[in-house]
């Protein structure tokens, strides 16, 4: 999967797959007979951060400290001490290689079920046709379904992202609705979640949570939004949950092609509405470039090789 990402929440992909966007010369819309919804989201998968693999080689430091003490007060030779911190080492070795592979199995699990979920079906139009809708219709039936959406409760206080702030006046060209910083509250917990940007599209109710990920920390150059850590899929999987969709964008594209962004967030409305008309304004704009996403080891190299820094300086000097 590579940036922008998608993740839609399960309500609308069954409402997609049942009422099945093909677009006629009318413009209109074709539910197919017998449709069938999507199966049922799997069960999260949780992946353990790399992060926590520090802690084998900190039971290894304790017991290679350890053994030899408690072997040394039991008597033991020279050579009973060896084997045992041998032993012990070989099978502190063989938890950790265990463990990584087990980490690495989740991950491309993890990674299979965000592509197989990220995406309402679309029908071709060579499916029977057997119910027309409008796009007025199918507005109305996705309103009567977002009517138990989460709200935000407020204003955030957390700190807007340098490439935010410009990006929010493309945002607000085409998507009268937008609005930055918003926050949501956590069910049984006292944290929020911050979403960079929200559009609303009043007439049928969808709200969308635009997301600009960056691969480190301005200040502290901590990696961020790791594909190999689980901290946003976690994110992702509870705004879907609140019927929001998700839309994530790196900076880069952001910073430098914001208007292919928002011709992408207007193909997003189209595809779940059917309506073209934020599309329309966008579409001599060029599609959005594919972005590999990254791992933490190549969040830390891209903050050693100042990756950031090539782009923000770039916008700046375009000012």
């Amino acid at each position: 999967m590579n940036y922008p990402i998608v993740f839609y929440p399960k309500v609308i992909a069954h409402f997609c797959c049942q009422y099945s966007l093909v677009i006629k010369e009318e413009n209109q819309v074709t539910l197919p007979p017998n449709g069938k919804e999507k199966s049922q989201v799997s069960k999260p998968i949780v992946v353990l951060s790399v992060e926590w693999f520090g802690l084998i080689w900190l039971l290894w430091l304790a017991g290679v400290i350890g053994l030899p003490l408690l072997a040394v007060s039991w008597g033991w030779s020279g050579i009973e001490l060896l084997l045992l911190v041998a032993a012990y080492s070989c099978l502190m070795a063989a938890s950790y290689t265990y463990l990584f592979g087990y980490r690495n199995q989740l991950l491309s699990q993890y990674q299979l079920q965000s592509n197989e979920h990220r995406k309402p079906e679309v029908y071709s139009n060579s499916l029977p046709q057997k119910t027309l809708i409008n796009s007025e219709m199918r507005c109305k039936l996705l309103a009567n379904l977002m009517k138990n959406r989460v709200n935000p409760i407020g204003r955030s206080s957390a700190r807007q992202g340098v490439s935010e702030k410009e990006f929010m006046q493309d945002l607000q060209r085409y998507f009268p609705t937008v609005m930055q910083g918003l926050e949501f509250k956590i069910p049984r917990s006292k944290k929020c979640y911050s979403a960079d940007f929200i559009i609303l599209h009043h007439s049928s109710g969808i709200g969308i949570d635009v997301e600009v990920d960056e691969p480190y920390a301005g200040i502290s150059k901590k990696p961020t939004h790791c594909w190999d850590d689980d901290s946003d899929y976690r994110r992702n999987q509870l705004f879907n949950e609140w019927s929001w969709i998700v839309v994530r964008f790196t900076e880069k594209q952001v910073v430098q092609a914001p208007l292919s962004c928002c011709k992408f967030i207007a193909q997003v409305i189209w595809e779940v509405t059917g309506e073209r008309s934020y599309l329309e304004l966008l579409e001599s704009q060029p599609d959005l470039l594919p972005v590999k996403p990254w791992t933490i080891k190549e969040a830390r190299q891209m903050a050693k090789q100042k990756y950031r820094q090539s782009y923000l300086l770039e916008q700046k000097n375009h000012k």
